[in-house]
């Protein structure tokens, strides 16, 4: 392995390898069939191992190679702020530009979630499509920490986990690849399982949704110093959302049971990988090492529109409000057949 994906103890703490690997592994959760080693991370996206794997060792090669962006891969002039940074790059207030009103503002979200027309009349052959822009930070020794790149992604997933679905990210090195269909389709609470007819079998009301959030903890995780199950669970929030289509009743339950989680706070001003600004919801406490999630929203539809990993904290190579991981949700469809767009 060469110095570029060396992950030093003075530049990255362990608690940092761990939560940077987690937000890697949502890139690439859905894994392409044959690759061992991402299919492993795969299985885990839930955990919060204490070191970095080789998956995410090579999700970090990729973003070194793919450059460092002041334009996105198709050639794209980034959004760029007064102070000349890309919007999607920097949060610039990220230790001050925080406030409460989480619940009500989750409750709205909640609302708008059970109207939804999502959904409708699904066919079990079909497949959801998600079109998003991405970029993953550099990091490793001797490389400034800034973001790759932009890219596009498209993924078509089985609405019954049965199917093989599709990925095209050539930006990220990987394009037409088929894609594993779900380990354990239909059965009810398998936590790894984000098809569309799994995520059907999940509760419908506040209470039950958050005890659900919680029961899916890592079982040998219990121990893990300063692990916060509320942190847990938030995380978990964003996991199911990531790559998916959420039906109406089971959205409306989880962001209400997201806003009994202690601890969420707004961000008013958050910007996704596409530099279009909306308001995000987010969780900070000690066990995220300096590094915050955040799920951003359109402020007038409050659809989910993007989501980002803040550095909170400087460190010899990271300056804080670095943004470690963007995503820009671009457009989500049902389709009757992977490789088919809306």
């Amino acid at each position: 392995m060469n110095d570029t994906t060396s992950l030093p103890e003075k530049d990255l703490p362990p608690g940092r390898h761990r939560h940077l690997k987690e937000h890697l592994m949502r890139e690439i959760r859905q894994t392409p069939a044959g690759d061992e080693d991402q299919q492993a991370a795969r299985r885990t996206k839930w955990l919060r191992p204490a070191v970095a794997g080789p998956a995410f060792a090579g999700a970090l090669t990729l973003a070194v190679i793919a450059g460092i962006a002041v334009t996105g891969s198709d050639g794209s002039a980034a959004p760029v702020g007064k102070d000349g940074r890309a919007t999607y790059a920097f949060a610039p207030e990220v230790n001050g530009d925080t406030t409460g009103g989480a619940a009500e503002l989750l409750d709205r979200i909640a609302t708008v979630a059970a109207h939804s027309p999502a959904g409708n009349n699904v066919r079990d052959d079909q497949f959801v499509y998600i079109r998003s822009t991405v970029a993953a930070a550099t990091v490793g020794e001797g490389v400034e920490t800034k973001l790759a790149a932009l890219h596009g992604r498209e993924v078509w997933l089985s609405v019954d986990g049965t199917r093989p679905g599709l990925l095209r990210e050539p930006g990220g090195g990987l394009d037409n690849e088929e894609l594993e269909h779900d380990p354990a389709p239909g059965r009810p609470g398998y936590r790894e399982s984000t098809n569309y007819r799994h995520l059907q079998t999940l509760p419908t009301t506040t209470d039950a949704m958050l005890k659900w959030l919680r029961s899916q903890a890592d079982p040998g995780g219990s121990g893990d110093e300063g692990r916060n199950s509320d942190q847990d669970a938030f995380v978990r929030v964003g996991a199911l959302l990531d790559e998916s289509l959420m039906p109406p009743d089971v959205g409306a339950a989880l962001f209400r049971a997201a806003a009994k989680i202690r601890g969420v706070v707004v961000v008013p001003d958050a910007v996704n990988a596409a530099g279009r600004h909306g308001v995000a919801v987010t969780r900070y406490d000690a066990y995220n090492d300096g590094v915050r999630d955040e799920l951003i929203f359109d402020r007038k539809t409050l659809e989910l529109i993007g989501s980002r990993s803040v550095a909170t904290k400087a460190t010899d190579s990271i300056e804080a409000g670095q943004v470690m991981f963007t995503r820009a949700v671009l457009d989500r469809a049902v389709v009757d057949a992977k490789g088919q767009r809306p």
